[in-house]
């Protein structure tokens, strides 16, 4: 009887059947999540440049705990230019429109990043929380998340920011979906 299975080729067929289909199917699922890394789209201009489009399908974002409130991190960054957004979002449990930086205990941020490779250049990040060439603390966004689940977010986002020297950046128009 040994001898029968040992040498059965219809068992050894459906021994690799088996072992190439649990193996494909686990490379699915990693391979699904990566595939499925999101878009982004916007508008945006910083003082010196022209309104351009920034598009990017590398958008990370992160749900974590941080002082006792769920925290919103999302990160990205242009497929064509090394212009990036950065935006944290505080006590976020459901979809809805949050404000930057916003009201409470913790203020959200809104970050505009020119060119993230001369990160140690201060004039290259706009933040809404610093004044414009006049003085005026004018920066501010919103981010609209229209869909929150467990693995999946989509929304929409504008920010104004300034950088140390006054100089002013703007996101419009930005539309983003992505999985955690």
């Amino acid at each position: 009887m040994k001898k029968t299975l040992k040498n059965n080729p219809l068992l050894v067929i459906a021994l690799l059947l088996c072992v190439v289909t649990v193996i494909s199917f686990s490379k699915d699922l990693k391979v699904g999540r990566k595939v499925s890394k999101g878009f982004f789209s916007g508008k945006i201009s910083f003082k010196d440049s022209t309104n351009h489009k920034l598009y990017s399908d590398r958008v990370q974002v992160k749900k974590t705990s941080e002082k006792g409130v769920t925290v919103l991190t999302i990160l990205v960054t242009d497929n064509n230019s090394p212009e990036s957004v950065f935006v944290k979002l505080y006590n976020i449990t459901n979809k809805g429109t949050f404000f930057i930086p916003g009201e409470g205990n913790f203020q959200n941020v809104g970050n505009l990043i020119k060119d993230v490779n001369k990160f140690r250049e201060e004039t290259n990040f706009y933040q809404t929380t610093l004044a414009n060439d006049e003085g005026l603390k004018n920066g501010v966004g919103r981010v609209n998340i229209i869909r929150l689940t467990e693995d999946e977010i989509e929304g929409e986002l504008i920010i104004i920011a300034n950088n140390s020297e006054g100089k002013q950046a703007q996101l419009e128009s930005a539309i983003f979906k992505a999985r955690f």
